[in-house]
C-alpha cells in the first residue's frame, strides 16, 4: 500500500491497547456490572413479542404466517384477493419502509417472497409491536384499494 492510500488511524477508534477493535468491551462490561439477568430478561421479552406478533398478525384478514417462532423473527406475507402476491409483498415492504415508521425485511422462502419481523432491539417493547400490527394492517388495505 503506497503512503497515499494509508488513513491515518484514530486512538478514539481504537482499543485501549491502541491496537485494534475490542467489540467485546461492549458485552463484557455491562455482563460485569449487571449480570445475567438483564439480558436473559431482554432475550425472553423479545422472544414473547415475536410469538405475539405471530399470533395477532393471523387475526388480520389477509395475512398467512410462516412456522411459530423459535427465534425473534417472524416470517409472514400478505395474501391479496387477486394478483401475483410476490409482487404485492414487494411494493408493501417498499410502502412500508416509505412510511418509516417501522422496517420490515424481505426474503425468498421455497419460492415465495416473504416479508420478515426482526425483533432484536433492546428498545422494542410491545407497544412497538402493536404500532407494527396496525402499520401493516393499513398499509396492506391501502395497496389492496389501489389493485
Amino acid at each position: 500500500m503506497s503512503p497515499d492510500n494509508m488513513e491515518e488511524l484514530s486512538p478514539a477508534e481504537l482499543s485501549p491497547e491502541l491496537t485494534k477493535h475490542f467489540r467485546g468491551l461492549c458485552v463484557w462490561l455491562p455482563l460485569k456490572l449487571f449480570g445475567l439477568a438483564p439480558f436473559r430478561a431482554a432475550l425472553s421479552e423479545k422472544m414473547q413479542l415475536a410469538r405475539y406478533f405471530h399470533e395477532k398478525i393471523q387475526l388480520i384478514d389477509g395475512f398467512e404466517v410462516g412456522p411459530y417462532p423459535d427465534l425473534s423473527v417472524v416470517t409472514y406475507r400478505y395474501l391479496p384477493g387477486r394478483g401475483d402476491a410476490d409482487a404485492f409483498n414487494e411494493r408493501l415492504v417498499k410502502k412500508i419502509q416509505e412510511d418509516s415508521r417501522i422496517f420490515i425485511s424481505s426474503t425468498r422462502i421455497d419460492g415465495k417472497f416473504i416479508l420478515r419481523l426482526a425483533i432484536s432491539s433492546f428498545r422494542t417493547h410491545l407497544a412497538d409491536i402493536d404500532e407494527a400490527l396496525d402499520v401493516l394492517e393499513w398499509s396492506a388495505k391501502q395497496l389492496a384499494e389501489e389493485n
